[in-house]
């Protein structure tokens, strides 16, 4: 009887037999293993061969004019940055893809004109090379950068890559980036297959997230132009473009533009401060209460404020509506506060459009008020008045923390995520170009987008509070018939 993998290993030192007896010995290793150990040992130190071998042909300025290219000559002023986060990428596109414009060139030697230094190396010295690392050179000069998606991750050994542009799916072998990548991330670079195994010659700093994939579908279909899936060949014509969705994709990660915020309307965020005289605090909340959607008049006096002849002085409520504009699992949207106080009413909201609405229904609901002003403040001003005041800011409540983690709150939270997404595949999403869900995926590009926001949303369920519940995720699946 054999011993299996998670079996105590005979030789009784307590241990797994996969760790133990069970580990193969050097003459055991695969012959993907060994191909691999191979080309690595001869791969080690070609960087530095590569950058002498430029230096002494094409001359030690020509980085800064690949450099400029590569940019797309935003940074040609600047020059190569040694110290720049793209290097990883740059390196191997420069030894690789880059070669000197016959028009904007500085190299006199015609020769080098529209030659990449990689093939330059090739012809001059690549019978002197090892028939490995000649072959792997050959393969780079081939395979164009493009973004890959992880679909599946084997820590400490590699993981499986699919090129969003071609959809060519590729094992690599790649024991660090394996324990840092996982599926779903997308990295922009070239990976290189040579002699039966595949590498990863270069790859960017940083992972997009899922739903960033939609743009690259985009991109795809309009490379395609309703054909099918460009080949790599093509790819390779494209190469200007994929690097600028590359270098915008980075830009925006490490320079992000303000957010654009919008309230649960969809409405652009301005805080707003309505103010009005009233004759009586009674008879403004008499004509107003009812804002508050379900509350009963007697629960919004009973924490008011009275005068010594028991007459109304001051009392707040807040603003609520049934529904919401947005997200159709809601039964009510918070709009705003209300505070009458003597003979003053205040109110805020969060957008011009609730300032609006709130204005209008005081004016015709009590023709005796009389509008005083209305101040506006910017989230930006917000924020400003925010950290200048911060250590003016009280403690957080503990109160309302424990309020938070209380199972009857988390219950409800949960009942509104789930109900949230049970409509999600109806509505109509932007980045769907306005469809909804079960719309999209009837085209294979939009099935694809979908499939990335469900893995986005699925990825930030897991950092909620409490976290989302993957039945609902595969709830969401199974409707959209994206279950295997």
């Amino acid at each position: 009887m054999s011993t299996r993998r998670n079996d105590p290993c005979p030789c009784g030192s307590g241990k797994k037999y996969k760790q133990c007896h069970g580990k193969p010995t050097r003459t055991q290793l695969s012959s993907e293993e060994s191909a691999w150990r191979r080309l690595r040992d001869a791969l080690d130190g070609y960087p530095t061969m590569m950058l002498r071998f430029v230096r002494d042909v094409y001359g030690p300025w020509v980085v800064h004019e690949a450099w400029a290219e590569f940019t797309l000559w935003e940074d040609e002023e600047a020059g190569f940055d040694p110290d720049s986060d793209h290097l990883q990428v740059f390196m191997p596109w420069f030894f690789h893809r880059w070669s000197p414009d016959p028009h904007e060139t500085n190299i006199e030697d015609a020769f080098l004109h529209g030659r990449c230094p990689t093939s330059v190396l090739l012809e001059r010295k690549g019978s002197r090379l090892q028939p490995v690392l000649r072959a792997y050179f050959e393969a780079c000069l081939t395979t164009p950068f493009s973004f890959h998606e992880i679909v599946r991750a084997d820590t400490g050994h590699g993981f499986l890559a699919r090129d969003v542009f071609t959809l060519d799916g590729h094992e690599v072998l790649d024991r660090s980036a394996s324990r840092t990548l996982q599926p779903g991330d997308i990295f922009f670079g070239q990976v290189v297959s040579s002699g039966g195994i595949t590498l990863m010659e270069a790859c960017s700093p940083h992972a997009m997230l899922p739903r960033e994939k939609v743009a690259l579908i985009d991109l795809r279909e309009s490379i395609a132009r309703g054909g099918p899936p460009p080949s790599a060949e093509m790819l390779l014509d494209w190469d200007a473009e994929l690097r600028e969705e590359y270098l915008e994709w980075v830009k925006a990660l490490t320079n992000p533009p303000p957010p654009r915020l919008h309230n649960t309307d969809g409405e652009p965020i301005a805080f707003h401060r309505l103010r009005f005289e009233v004759p009586s605090a009674q008879g403004a909340f008499d004509v107003l209460y009812h804002l508050t959607y379900d509350d009963s008049e007697i629960d919004l006096l009973e924490s008011a404020e009275r005068d010594a002849q028991g007459r109304l002085q001051r009392v707040s409520f807040p603003w609520i509506a049934a529904g919401n504009a947005i997200h159709a699992s809601w039964d009510s949207t918070a709009l705003g506060h209300i505070e009458i106080d003597g003979h003053r009413l205040e109110a805020n909201v969060n957008s011009a459009g609730r300032a609006a609405r709130l204005k209008e229904i005081v004016e015709s609901s009590y023709p005796d008020a009389r509008h005083v002003s209305t101040d506006v403040e910017t989230v930006e001003e917000a924020r400003a008045r925010s950290r200048h005041s911060a250590g003016d800011q009280p403690p957080e409540d503990p109160d309302a923390a424990a309020l938070a983690s209380h199972p009857e709150v988390l219950d409800r939270v949960r009942a509104m995520s789930a109900a949230h997404y049970e409509g999600w595949v109806h509505q109509e999403i932007p980045a769907l170009g306005g469809l909804s869900p079960m719309e999209a995926i009837e085209e294979m590009g939009g099935r694809e987008k979908v499939e990335a926001l469900i893995a986005q949303i699925e990825r930030d369920g897991r950092r909620m509070v409490p976290p989302l519940d993957v039945a609902v995720i595969q709830r969401m699946r199974e409707r959209l018939g994206l279950v295997d």
